[in-house]
């Protein structure tokens, strides 16, 4: 499988921390947020620039849904066509690509570490996606506008949340920088 489509799924499992099995087909328009369920679609956006000035980029959309003990997120091109799906739970988590193969690790951040060769934020994606700081490691910088998180710093991640509705950011920018590399990820929840 090419690096790119790696990249691209490791990006929407960068995108959840626990999963679940495979839901039934359910309307990508249509919101559900319920006590048990949350759910979103969007696009996202992957950008790493090397020291060296070479630079990897990939994009895409993705449907996360998430209940109390589980969240499952499909990856899709532009056309909405599922290229694959991100399953985590208490047990681990797996990468399942249409044709069959399965990617498996401990935890999601072990399998985008397994696949790409650099960590992403897995454990925080999750809280972040409802617009708050993940409980660990420690939060610096808090910044909050009426009452809703707008910025903050955890785990060496910039992370920037905006546009607000009633359910959490529909507009999340995180940014890291390290020695040899520096990470821009974008995501646009849409519905």
């Amino acid at each position: 499988m090419n690096r790119w489509k790696k990249v691209g799924s490791a990006m929407a499992l960068a995108v959840m921390l626990v999963g679940c099995s495979v839901a039934p087909k359910q309307d990508p328009v249509a919101s559900v947020q319920t006590q048990d369920q949350f759910q979103r679609a969007g696009r996202f956006a992957i950008s790493v620039e090397k020291n060296n000035g070479e630079r990897d980029a990939v994009q895409g959309g993705f449907m996360w849904r998430e209940q109390p003990d589980a969240i499952q997120i499909d990856l899709t091109n532009p056309f909405g066509s599922v290229l694959a799906r991100v399953v985590a739970d208490a047990r681990g988590a797996r990468l399942e690509y249409p044709n069959g193969q399965v990617e498996y690790a401990a935890s999601p951040d072990a399998l985008v570490a397994q696949l790409l060769g650099y960590e992403l934020p897995v454990e925080g994606m999750k809280a972040w996606l409802h617009g708050q700081p993940s409980a660990e490691p420690q939060v610096h910088d808090l910044q909050k506008e009426q009452d809703q998180v707008v910025y903050f710093q955890q785990d060496n991640w910039r992370v920037r949340l905006q546009r607000y509705d009633d359910y959490g950011p529909r507009l999340l920018q995180m940014n890291r920088n390290q020695a040899s590399q520096s990470f821009s990820v974008r995501l646009v929840v849409d519905h």
